[in-house]
């Protein structure tokens, strides 16, 4: 199958772009192979895919029964990067800058500071906006109020601690949290005239054939996998739909390879774009747009690899997916238990060992 698709992209005619090369299929094997085998040593119980720009490979890691590699899963803030793309398809389009202030798109949006705090700044998390998370939590600090099923539904639109008082001045400092986009989210309906949900659709999960994948609505209970907390309790109490454009995609692990592959081929956007996007920024702990971008060295690679991060973190579940750019490779690792993914760049940890494994292969 990826001889013939091979094939066909070198047959489209002579004015068509050059194959972005691929490793053969058993390279990519062979790859799984190594991240099964490290997978297990860590004792991850989760399930992971390995994707290049054609083909993946992949499986369910640790105890799983009564559940399937289609199974979907919460996305968390991996969301996030998605919605980062969206914006950058509309700068692309002329409708959004990102060095614009964001009250020239959305003049009667009452957030702190509107008339400087830009997309880039939502993006980058340095807006200075207050942070949701700042708001109540249940009383086992597991989640906040807010996401819970059995709590008052907030009003609908941006969250209203984010409408607060302005933590920091606009472009000063990092801070992570989900007001920065839910804002961005706010503005993409201002410029589109479409709900997120039908946006997102349209543009990023129809394009990349990620059929299985949705933007939750606040309330819905869809099915799919869960998390747990180190009791063995699970997190089925918390509404995913309340994240909104913080964290409210839910998909199998297949789809968001799906993903990562429209990005590596350019199917979601042009090539300036992408480079915008994956432009870690040093003094920002190399924060890019949506993503991380940093390089590191990996055990039994020869060079340094360039890598562009998104986590997502969402009661039991966490997720990473992670592309290395110069080498059309993307890994994705999610787990329903507790699970140190450790940082890369240390050198050491659950998530250095994993793409030491993906990447570098013996």
């Amino acid at each position: 199958m990826r001889l013939f698709l091979l094939a066909a992209l070198v047959a489209s005619g002579a004015g068509a772009k050059p194959p972005i090369p691929v490793p053969p299929g058993d390279a990519l094997l062979d790859r799984c192979a190594a991240i099964e085998s490290v997978a297990g040593a860590l004792k991850i119980s989760g399930q992971y895919l390995l994707s290049d720009t054609i083909d993946d490979c992949g499986n369910l890691l640790g105890p799983q029964e009564y559940r399937t590699s289609e199974t979907p899963w919460r996305w968390a803030s991996v969301t996030k990067q998605i919605v980062a793309v969206a914006v950058l398809q509309q700068v692309e389009r002329g409708k959004l800058a990102l060095d614009t202030p964001i009250a020239a798109y959305v003049p009667k949006l009452k957030v702190a500071n509107a008339d400087r705090i830009t997309l880039r700044m939502l993006l980058q998390h340095t807006s200075g906006l207050p942070n949701v998370e700042e708001g109540p939590a249940d009383p086992r600090k597991e989640t906040l109020v807010q996401y819970r099923y059995d709590a008052p539904a907030p009003p609908p639109g941006i969250s209203p601690i984010c409408l607060g008082k302005a933590k920091a001045e606009p472009g000063v400092r990092f801070d992570y949290n989900n007001c920065d986009t839910e804002v961005v989210g706010a503005v993409l309906e201002a410029v589109t005239g479409m709900p997120l949900a039908k946006l997102l659709d349209a543009e990023i999960l129809a394009k990349a054939g990620m059929t299985a994948t949705v933007l939750v609505a606040p309330g819905e209970k869809p099915s799919g996998r869960v998390g747990y907390f180190p009791d063995g309790r699970d997190d089925a109490f918390i509404d995913v739909g309340r994240f909104g454009a913080a964290g409210a995609v839910r998909g199998p692990p297949r789809d968001l390879a799906k993903f990562d592959r429209a990005l590596m081929t350019g199917q979601l956007l042009k090539p300036d774009s992408r480079a915008e996007m994956e432009r870690g920024n040093p003094k920002l702990g190399y924060a890019a747009l949506g993503v991380w971008s940093y390089t590191v060295p990996l055990k039994g690679c020869a060079t340094p690899q360039k890598l562009v991060e998104r986590r997502g973190e969402n009661g039991g579940v966490q997720v990473r997916n992670i592309i290395a750019p110069e080498r059309n490779l993307a890994l994705i690792v999610f787990t329903d238990r507790p699970f140190d993914f450790g940082e890369p760049w240390q050198g050491k940890g659950g998530t250095y060992d994993l793409l030491s494994a993906a990447l570098c292969p013996a």
